[in-house]
């Protein structure tokens, strides 16, 4: 087992994120309004999918401190009985990546303040990111419920092989529903994915795969 993430491993994830913030950067610029303009301008004209999409709950804060609560006591309980296995190791990754996920969201949606998109269809003018001004509405990028779930998925992802498109379809269908109904552009939810996924691996290197301890096996 390795001590440090090899120079490859390093390079590969340079060479994503630069080629992520590039897409993003082009969807910022060219996609997210006409995307935008197009789903209010088709899909809202249906009453029921506009009623439907205007009142969906925001319980991402609940999930978070369910699934950590769940996955701390299943880790605990998995370590009491001397087990070691794939669960014992995803529960503890779950305890720490998810409510980190979430903290990682807020502080993000604070330092870049981009505008969300149903505030943005009401005032056009405030398109774009307002850098730590916190200000209403301006709490778009990226999208904290695509960090958070991406996030979970990935582990399983990495965990469960057999789970991969079942992990892969949640997550592009979650990310196809926010931008459907115009709870964020697509570079808010391209963002967010990503992040889930760096998210996952730096706790999955931090608590698995990093330094050997008494309570860290090799995986």
């Amino acid at each position: 087992m390795q001590n440090r993430p090899s120079r490859i491993s390093l390079g590969a994830w340079a060479v994503s994120t630069l080629m992520l913030t590039l897409l993003v950067a082009l969807c910022v610029r060219y996609l997210d309004e006409p995307l935008a303009y197009y789903i209010k301008n088709h899909l809202f004209t249906d009453l029921h999918w506009s009623h439907l999409s205007a009142n969906l709950p925001d319980l991402l804060l609940q999930v978070v401190l369910l699934t950590t609560c769940a996955a701390q006591v299943l880790y605990r309980a998995r370590l009491r009985m001397g087990l070691r296995d794939a669960i014992t190791h995803l529960s503890r990754l779950v305890a720490w990546a998810a409510p980190a996920s979430y903290l990682v969201k807020s502080l993000l949606k604070y330092v870049f303040g981009r505008v969300n998109t149903r505030y943005w269809l009401e005032q056009p003018e405030l398109y774009g990111f307002h850098w730590f001004q916190q200000r209403e509405g301006c709490e778009g990028f990226p999208s904290g419920h695509m960090v958070v779930i991406v996030t979970l998925l990935a582990a399983l992802w990495r965990f469960y092989p057999r789970l991969r498109p079942w992990c892969l379809l949640l997550g592009v269908l979650l990310g196809m529903a926010l931008v459907a109904t115009d709870y964020h552009f697509l570079s808010d939810v391209l963002a967010g994915a990503y992040l889930g996924v760096v998210i996952e691996a730096l706790f999955f290197w931090l608590l698995v795969r990093g330094p050997q301890r008494p309570d860290n096996p090799a995986y």
